[in-house]
């Protein structure tokens, strides 16, 4: 709760070791909160389904089948 009022006041932390690509979008999620976020052009904002989802979309690298 104490990271939800803390990234809500100064922001997500983003750790760019942790940034995925999902075909579309860069993506991570915040350390702290564990909002999932999306970089827009210009900054990082939380990922919202209704509005970002795309069937384009590739799931996390963790949660693809095994190509072999």
């Amino acid at each position: 709760m104490l990271e939800a009022f803390i990234c809500r006041t100064i922001g997500h932390r983003i750790n760019r070791r942790r940034v995925w690509n999902d075909g579309i979008d860069f993506r991570t999620s915040c350390p702290r909160c564990g909002m999932e976020l999306i970089r827009d052009p210009d900054q990082w904002r939380d990922y919202d389904p209704a509005r970002h989802d795309n069937p384009g979309r590739l799931p996390h690298p963790r949660e693809r089948p095994d190509p072999g």
